[in-house]
């Protein structure tokens, strides 16, 4: 999956290009009709460049740009983008250390003294993650998490940061820095800016 990078000028510019889920980007960057990338967006306002997964619709060689579809699996995303473009929404600007990035992944957790459970990483950074959760634990609780990744599971601990209690439930959590497989992600998710080429869904089993 390649990386698109979208600036507009100001919000109002984003929101004239934004209509029902597609989004008009101005880019240079050769594409297919179909094909599935990732877009970080950015317009003054916005904290911390956000990407969304999106799916190529329409390609226009006149304005040198995309038709870009954002996909509903990352519709949260989108819908903060837009609220906030639109001046619906007033934030404090939030900085955090590592990119985050949209991802689907499997993942077994567990907290001190809990049995495991299977559940997904909605948003995956080297510095933390959002794990969907219907039982949200409490703030501060250390967490063991087993992440499927393309070239093996990523084991990591961590303390659980904040809780989402409304639709997409879960919780964000912090990573503790220590440890191999923890370099090892912030490699692979390195890899993925320094080149555009993101891929975070594991190997199929028996591939090649």
């Amino acid at each position: 999956m390649r990386l698109i990078t979208v600036a507009f000028p100001s919000a109002a510019e984003f929101v004239a290009s934004y209509d029902e889920g597609t989004l008009f980007a101005r880019t240079r960057t050769d594409a297919a009709l179909g094909e599935v990338v990732l877009v970080e967006i950015s317009f003054p306002g916005l904290p911390n460049r956000p990407l969304v997964r999106a799916t190529v619709e329409g390609l226009r060689v006149d304005t040198e740009g995309l038709k870009l579809r954002i996909d509903e699996a990352d519709a949260s995303t989108r819908d903060f983008i837009v609220r906030l473009a639109a001046g619906e929404l007033h934030i404090k600007a939030i900085h955090r250390t590592h990119k985050r990035f949209p991802a689907s992944l499997a993942v077994e957790y567990r907290l001190e003294g809990g049995a495991s459970i299977q559940s997904l990483v909605d948003d995956l950074g080297a510095g933390g993650c959002f794990v969907r959760a219907e039982s949200l634990p409490p703030v501060g609780s250390h967490v063991y998490l087993r992440i499927a990744a393309p070239d093996g599971d990523i084991d990591l601990e961590g303390v659980v940061a904040w809780v989402r209690d409304r639709e997409h439930r879960g919780f964000g959590v912090d990573f503790e820095p220590a440890g191999p497989d923890g370099r090892r992600l912030r490699n692979l998710l390195r890899h993925a800016l320094e080149t555009g080429q993101v891929e975070l869904e594991p190997k199929p089993a028996g591939g090649g």
